[in-house]
């Protein structure tokens, strides 16, 4: 077996080789891999696409209804399409804000703005905190100076010139010694930009001790009935994580009366424009007897609970006699409404009835 080796050379005869190829940088350490992910997780630019993905996903929760808010609405978008229900169930579009991809993209949001906020307090604090550079020596170096002479003493001039930057909302520092005055600002900009960041984070915070100590029922109440806030008086109920049935607040109320304004006139003629509802509550029983006009977005507040006034419907007084002509139920019935005409739905079931027990719906 032989072998050639071939060489080239340039006009002058000297022998060149051909350029070594650039060699692949080293793979990153499971350390460096995991700071580097840090690094890009909580940059503000990763924030700001969190943040705006974290309003994409809220979307669905306003449009689809939800099962832990209006779970009879819900089970009627479910018979209206058959179709697309179990694509949106299994999507978590029902109950969108216990959702597993919804819960990544807010801890993720909280993380990056933990990350983002705390290392630029500690640099904002250290830069409080520390004293305006010391003014340079040669004044001619910096980009713009200006040079003049004045009679007066340099103690008069140094205070006049520090007072004219505090009014312009300059830090000043006055050094007697070198017969200086060096000032600073800017830092008001960043504590708006700060707070706005902590505010949104707050926010965010606050939502999270909502989902997990918070609880959110829902029960309809006919004029003239009451509520006592325990569990059996629900109709629904969807409480967090940690929430414990110790953690209901006492109170009861009973709605005395309720008033809707209705559109009159257009397209929308029929519809409901405004209700509220009088209550009677208390916070004890023990304690007095207090009222209050319970409107839409207008709660009332007791004991670290909200009472809200979410919908209403009709419920018709029925009287159901048996065969014997006895009276076997006598009394407001719930109906629910289908549609904004309020056509509604109801039944009414009369166990007590003889000599069989009837049914109607």
């Amino acid at each position: 077996m032989s072998t050639t080796t071939q060489s080239t050379a340039d006009a002058g005869g000297a022998a060149t080789t051909p350029p070594t190829p650039p060699s692949a940088p080293p793979a990153l350490s499971p350390v460096e891999l995991a700071r580097w992910a840090w690094r890009q997780l909580t940059s503000m630019r990763t924030a700001l696409v969190l943040l705006f993905l974290l309003a994409l996903a809220a979307i669905p929760g306003s449009i689809v209804p939800q099962q832990n808010i209006a779970s009879a609405s819900v089970s009627s978008w479910k018979a209206a399409h058959p179709t697309l229900a179990p694509i949106y169930e299994k999507l978590g579009l029902f109950s969108v804000y216990d959702s597993v991809w919804f819960s990544a993209i807010y801890l993720l949001l909280l993380v990056s703005l933990v990350g983002c906020i705390v290392p630029r307090l500690r640099v904002y604090w250290r830069g409080m905190r520390a004293r305006p550079p010391r003014a340079p020596r040669n004044l001619s170096r910096l980009p713009a100076s200006l040079s003049f002479t004045v009679d007066d003493e340099p103690s008069v001039v140094l205070d006049r010139a520090a007072g004219v930057l505090r009014k312009r909302r300059f830090r000043v520092v006055t050094d007697t010694g070198s017969t200086s005055v060096s000032a600073e600002r800017g830092y008001l900009r960043e504590a708006g930009n700060l707070l706005f960041h902590l505010s949104v984070l707050v926010v965010l915070v606050g939502f999270a001790l909502g989902q997990l100590f918070g609880y959110k029922g829902g029960v309809i109440v006919v004029v003239g009935q009451g509520f006592s806030n325990s569990l059996s008086q629900y109709d629904e109920f969807d409480p967090g994580s940690l929430f414990k049935p110790s953690d209901l607040p006492p109170l009861s109320f009973t709605v005395d009366d309720f008033h809707v304004r209705w559109v009159t006139a257009g397209s929308q003629a029929g519809q409901p424009r405004d209700f509220s509802a009088k209550l009677t509550y208390r916070t004890a029983p023990s304690e007095p007897a207090k009222t209050d006009q319970l409107t839409v977005n207008h709660p009332l507040q007791v004991g670290g609970a909200d009472v809200f006034l979410v919908g209403h419907g009709y419920a018709p007084e029925v009287t159901v006699r048996d065969g014997h002509g006895n009276v076997a139920y006598k009394g407001p019935v719930v109906f629910l409404p289908q549609d904004s005409s309020f056509e509604s739905f109801g039944v009414v079931k009369v166990p007590d009835a003889a000599p069989q027990q009837l049914g109607f719906e």
